[in-house]
């Protein structure tokens, strides 16, 4: 039997702070020409931090980790003088603060924190080395779009944390919380559309919005892409095929967490799951090719957040998460499948995963599950239609038309199969 060598827990955290400290002194590394604090200093440092944790719980005297930190905080002022002195009154404080959160990133490390430290660290690499690109983003940031960023963060930060978690509702199934949560994906779902097209272009940013957003959410999606068709008729085709992309991108999401689950269900859903994608994709080059000059459609937003927008999609959202526990309950003799529906028009992607979760369990065939699975698909189509249908009547033809269709084309090949 081979004798496992017993590594002192000391050891350990040394070499895990003198790794954080020298990952974060590489990317100062890149810029030898503002280098005062590299990889070297930086590990080393970072690395004297769980020493000082354990000589300070050895000794019985924690002042020795007051100690640790006033030196790292002279080092950081020596830096900025230093700094100052050779530049001629250049005032740099990055590597400064750098080299004071390297410190405190060693203490972490000697108190076990691991994890916490990885990610800070993680975070405090990624803005030290996008320094130019941020800076560019926040040229081109209008005063509009700063305030509301910090909104935005004042309702992730603040007011998220301290939203009741229990249920208000008789059903039990609204949680504020959750509905907040819902109002927040809303927003970044806002952002990202308002960052692609502005980056992208015009009809490429929305399709890449649908695409990426959709899966994701895509009843949240839906509501952004109405709203914007509502803004101006010049993007009705690029917000109807975007649209469609969310939808496909919500049904390869829940095929697949269905397929992962219970690789059973494969030979079940992939003839329909097929079938719609290409209804999806043969609709989206239609309108994509419509009209010549569409990429260069000139669309301005005032805003990249609306949070009347996002207070009105919650508001859809409870009500249908309302209407689906009622109509479980009501069409409860219906059996699964009309479980399958109500919950799908709330969160079709829960239903791929209990239709896979009884079907591993036996509790149901192979053609149940699949059914449950196509029919939380229509659910989550059906919700779309009526939620587009509410905001924009302008993209009946273009988009709720075609939706409907994927569900009826869906449920058909499913039953003809």
């Amino acid at each position: 039997m081979i004798d496992v060598v017993s590594v002192p827990e000391l050891l350990v955290k040394v070499l895990i702070a003198i790794a954080t400290g020298g990952l974060i002194g590489l990317e100062r590394e890149r810029r030898p020409e503002r280098k005062f604090a590299g990889l070297r200093t930086l590990a080393l440092l970072c690395g004297a931090g769980p020493v000082t944790v354990a000589v300070g719980q050895q000794a019985g005297y924690p002042v020795i980790v007051g100690l640790y930190l006033g030196l790292a905080a002279g080092f950081a002022l020596l830096i900025a003088y230093v700094r100052f002195s050779l530049t001629e009154g250049d005032v740099g404080l990055t590597t400064s603060v750098t080299v004071f959160l390297v410190a405190l990133l060693g203490l972490l490390v000697g108190y076990g924190l691991f994890f916490e430290s990885t990610a800070i660290t993680i975070v405090l690499v990624v803005l030290l080395a996008e320094k130019e690109r941020l800076h560019r983003y926040v040229e081109g940031v209008s005063d509009q779009e700063f305030l509301d960023s910090l909104k935005l963060g004042a309702v992730v930060f603040i007011l998220y944390p301290v939203v009741p978690t229990d249920p208000v509702d008789p059903f039990g199934v609204v949680v504020p919380r959750e509905v907040l949560l819902f109002a927040i994906f809303v927003l970044l779902i806002e952002f990202v559309s308002y960052v692609s097209m502005r980056r992208i272009g015009g009809s490429k940013g929305l399709a890449v919005t649908g695409l990426l957003a959709g899966g994701a959410n895509s009843f949240a999606t839906a509501g952004v892409l109405a709203r914007m068709a509502t803004q101006s008729r010049e993007i009705l085709d690029a917000t109807a095929a975007a649209l469609l992309l969310a939808s496909v991108s919500m049904i390869v999401r829940n095929v697949g967490i269905a397929v992962v689950l219970a690789t059973g269900l494969f030979w079940s859903l992939w003839q329909p799951a097929m079938v719609m994608i290409g209804v999806a994709g043969t609709i989206v080059a239609i309108l994509w090719h419509r009209d010549d000059g569409h990429e260069e459609f000139e669309f301005e937003i005032d805003s990249p957040f609306s949070f009347v927008a996002a207070a009105k999609f919650s508001l859809a959202y409870v009500t249908i998460l309302l209407v689906s526990v009622f109509a479980e309950a009501v069409l409860g003799a219906f059996g699964l499948y009309a479980t399958a529906f109500a919950g799908g028009l709330a969160s079709s992607a829960a239903v791929s995963v209990t239709a896979a979760t009884v079907f591993n369990e036996g509790a149901i065939g192979i053609e149940q599950a699949a059914g449950m699975v196509m029919l939380g698909i229509a659910a989550s189509l059906t919700s779309k239609i009526v939620l587009v249908e509410l905001i924009s009547g302008q993209l009946r033809s273009k988009a709720v038309v075609p939706m409907a269709l994927l569900a009826v084309v869906g449920l058909v090949v499913f039953v003809a199969i």
